[in-house]
């Protein structure tokens, strides 16, 4: 009788720990500033004029990047709750010789959903690339979704491995970063990026 007590009562214990680490994943909101999604990037090649929508294929493949690591994820046009807010900026560049796509994601992490924030230094920014041999005449967003794929990856391992992340995101309470958001869509990107 008492071992079965004992090993109910472990299973217990084992289920309790297993649900209670399911409910302690890392909050995130993702968000690509509104101008990648106004401006597309040409993607060079001398007989192809390719327009790429680098904001909808970095949103989709980053949200998907950070669900695969165990972060439960949202988007500023979801509810933007979250621990932090990480902002995306994709670039795409393809070179026609070689017949590579080369991405750079850079995130900017913020912590506090003040739109003022948005103004000052995030708390973090990282960069990871990727890249994905490819041609533009067959499936282009297979091949730019892989090199984004490898981008994310990057990001994810240096966020991971970041303490100054890492304790931010355990300590901090979920809260809605939409004000946030909304404040880093109308400020102007860098014109590199277009």
């Amino acid at each position: 009788m008492k071992r079965i007590l004992v090993s109910l009562s472990s299973i217990f214990c084992l289920g309790w720990l297993s649900l209670s680490h399911a409910e302690t994943q890392p909050a995130l909101v993702i968000q690509v500033p509104e101008a990648f999604y106004q401006h597309p990037v040409r993607l060079l090649h001398p007989y192809i004029n390719y327009w790429h929508n680098r904001a909808e294929a970095a949103e989709s493949t980053g949200l998907s990047s950070f669900q695969a690591q165990h972060f439960a994820t949202t988007s500023c046009e979801a509810e933007a709750k979250g621990q932090a807010l990480v902002v995306i900026e994709p670039n795409m560049f393809y070179n026609p010789q070689t017949g590579v796509f080369y991405s750079e994601i850079t995130a900017k992490v913020y912590n506090t959903p003040g739109a003022d924030s948005a103004l000052g230094k995030p708390l973090m920014t990282v960069k990871g690339e990727g890249q994905s041999r490819g041609w533009l005449t067959y499936n282009v967003e297979y091949s730019t979704h892989q090199s984004y794929q490898q981008a994310f990856d990057l990001v994810i391992q240096q966020l991971q491995k970041s303490p100054v992340f890492q304790h931010s995101v355990e300590q901090a309470p979920v809260q809605t970063y939409q004000a946030l958001c909304n404040s880093i869509n109308t400020l102007s990107q860098p014109k590199a990026f277009f």
